[in-house]
């Protein structure tokens, strides 16, 4: 699977996937909607480089980039790169998304559609390298990866 993106674009008016095999949609949107839901509506929260995560799947690990994002219509939701991530350590997933962070920063200010970003993050290759993290997991650039419930708590004070 190359890297593909499930969420919210400010081009477009309801949410947007590319690039996912079946069954990789619900997980993602299920995740992103229950851990992350207490900062959607604050984009102030967030690091300017995103969260990144590694979540359960049936097939393999998925690992995240994401950002917050709004649709045409301004209702929040993040806006994730999605990769599969089997035996990948945290510093091979930063790798990855530091590969994919440009691109998706464009299209969650509006710069791309979703078959533009599409056809970039197809061109990323899927995470690889370091000691193998046990997901569920989430953090931000430079700092450890945790459970994304204390995570989330610590990232808004709730």
């Amino acid at each position: 699977m190359a890297t593909g993106f499930f969420g919210k674009l400010p081009v477009s008016g309801d949410f947007v996937a590319r690039g996912l095999p079946a069954g990789v949609q619900p997980v993602v949107d299920r995740w992103l909607t229950r851990v992350l839901a207490p900062c959607m509506n604050n984009p102030g929260l967030w690091p300017p480089d995103g969260l990144r995560a590694l979540i359960a799947h049936a097939d393999a690990p998925l690992a995240l980039l994401v950002l917050p994002s709004r649709d045409a219509a301004g209702r929040a939701f993040p806006l994730a790169a999605v990769a599969r991530a089997p035996a990948v350590g945290q510093g091979g997933i930063d790798l990855w998304a530091g590969q994919v962070l440009t691109v998706l920063q464009a299209a969650g200010l509006g710069g791309m559609d979703a078959d533009r970003l599409a056809a970039a993050l197809g061109q990323v290759p899927d995470p690889s390298g370091g000691k193998p993290l046990v997901p569920p997991l989430l953090w931000a650039p430079a700092m450890p990866a945790q459970d994304p419930a204390a995570f989330v708590r610590a990232m808004t004070g709730i």
